[in-house]
């Protein structure tokens, strides 16, 4: 409590004090004879008061508030920097790194890779020459990443290569870098890339696949798509002016940096009033496939047609006249038109029974595909490395390509199927098409697709809002005045 507040109680009950004597006083019955002995004590109180009052205040008021400014003095003195010339020079003597972040280009080599890098170290290059390890980079694919930092004097301080899968959600990390003793090392390991989902939505125009891509969807998703269903029913193909897709995939990063885009996770087609839904289920224990939302495989479990480009050149046909020879024979097969060097594919999954050169057929390939089913590809003009005899093919790998080895008046691909030991025609033939899943797979399905049917529900709201809004727009303007 402050000495001012304590002044000022005592002067209030002071004053109450005085004023109830003077009351207690008639200064009127004080007669000619003047004020009484009590009287004047009274005023001298009374008067006394703004003195004291005075006095009061002064007192309680410290003394450092009385007193004059402290006296401000300006000096001014010289500090010495310390000298740091030296530690600078240090640091411009250390050579500047060089980093780079590359995409691997088509017929490259190591030596292009490491040119396009920066980095020109005759040491570095021979070492990972002798490594089988670091194969990859030896022999690097077209699109791969590689990051990599070179110092000043273009020796390799580090240098990484990703390499994806599009069997598993992992790469592989293929890393050589240089140690503080200047030695090189060499790792490979397992790197899981960051990955986001994309969401893509809109509306066909004139052209499905250009439609697609004005929208940003990356060819190898508009591919995807077109994959997941058989050529013959390809339902993405048959997608019309107006029709709505919605689409969720994957964009695969590696320390920040984009890589590629990956799966594509689920799509919705809305086409003549329906809508199709179908999600990527790699579980399935078939290598992976496209199932809607009740189990059920989006295609059938053989393709018809095994190759890109189609087109029936000579059916399936118990007597014909062979183009080459002339004879009249059984055509138990069917040919397809298509270019030389056209992409053909393994018409289902299967175990390689014979890749090789064969009279008449020229190059060809023979596939089991489970009890007494075998698939047969012939006039190819090449045979893929990895489809030897006893290699597994997957439903779709591509196999071979297109030729006209044996005895072919043109480019095209012969398919045949056989059945328990008889051939018959693959274009008529109900195939094997069971592709339902189990139970427990499905319930494992069911489970992943959960959040992706919830994000394709709210694009679809999304979709549907902005199509509302633009009608709306659409019928306000033909109602408007013409002008304006």
């Amino acid at each position: 409590m402050s000495s001012q507040y304590l002044v000022g109680k005592q002067l209030c009950s002071i004053g109450r004090a005085v004023l109830d004597l003077v009351r207690s006083r008639h200064f009127s019955e004080v007669g000619a004879g003047g004020f009484t002995r009590s009287s004047l004590v009274a005023l001298g109180v009374f008067c006394a008061l703004p003195v004291a009052a005075t006095a009061a205040l002064y007192l309680s008021i410290p003394d450092e508030t009385l007193s004059k400014a402290p006296r401000q003095v300006l000096t001014s003195e010289v500090v010495r920097l310390p000298d740091l010339r030296s530690q600078i020079a240090a640091i411009e003597s250390v050579p500047e790194p060089i980093a780079h972040d590359i995409f691997v280009r088509p017929a490259e080599t190591l030596s292009s890779l490491l040119a396009r890098l920066s980095i020109r170290d005759a040491q570095a290059e021979r070492f990972i020459t002798i490594h089988p390890e670091a194969g990859a980079l030896v022999y690097p694919h077209a699109g791969q990443f590689v990051s990599a930092v070179a110092r000043e004097d273009g020796r390799l301080q580090d240098l990484k290569l990703y390499l994806d899968s599009s069997v598993t959600d992992r790469g592989t990390l293929v890393h050589v870098s240089r140690g503080d003793d200047d030695k090189l090392s060499l790792a490979v390991a397992p790197y899981s890339y960051d990955v986001e989902l994309t969401m893509v939505n809109g509306f066909v125009g004139a052209s499905v696949d250009e439609s697609l891509k004005q929208n940003g969807v990356p060819q190898t998703v508009v591919q995807q798509m077109h994959s997941a269903f058989d050529y013959d029913r390809d339902l993405v193909s048959d997608l019309r002016r107006g029709d709505a897709y919605r689409l969720i995939y994957e964009t695969k990063f590696a320390e920040g940096n984009f890589v590629r885009y990956g799966r594509l996770l689920a799509m919705q087609l809305d086409h003549d009033g329906k809508t199709t839904e179908l999600f990527w289920f790699g579980n399935d224990g078939v290598g992976g496939n496209y199932y809607d939302a009740h189990g059920n495989i989006s295609r059938r479990i053989f393709m018809r047609v095994p190759l890109d480009v189609k087109s029936v050149s000579s059916e399936f046909s118990p007597l014909r006249k062979h183009p080459v020879t002339g004879v009249v024979r059984p055509h138990y097969g069917t040919d397809f038109r298509a270019p030389w060097g056209a992409l053909v594919r393994a018409a289902a999954d299967g175990v390689v029974s014979f890749a090789g050169v064969g009279t008449g057929w020229g190059n060809y390939i023979r596939i089991d595909h489970g009890p007494d089913i075998q698939t047969l590809y012939a006039h190819l003009s090449s045979i893929d490395k990895s489809v030897k005899k006893g290699a597994v093919v997957k439903h779709g790998q591509v196999i071979g390509r297109v030729g006209q080895t044996g005895l072919a008046t043109g480019p095209h691909l012969h398919y045949e199927l056989k059945m328990d030991g008889v051939q018959i025609n693959p274009m008529t033939v109900r195939l094997p098409d069971e592709g339902t899943l189990s139970p427990y797979r499905y319930a494992q399905m069911e489970v992943l697709i959960a959040p992706l049917r919830a994000r394709l529900a709210i694009l679809q709201k999304v979709q549907t809002a902005a199509m509302a809004q633009l009608q709306h727009e659409d019928a306000a303007g033909a109602g408007a005045p013409r002008g304006l």
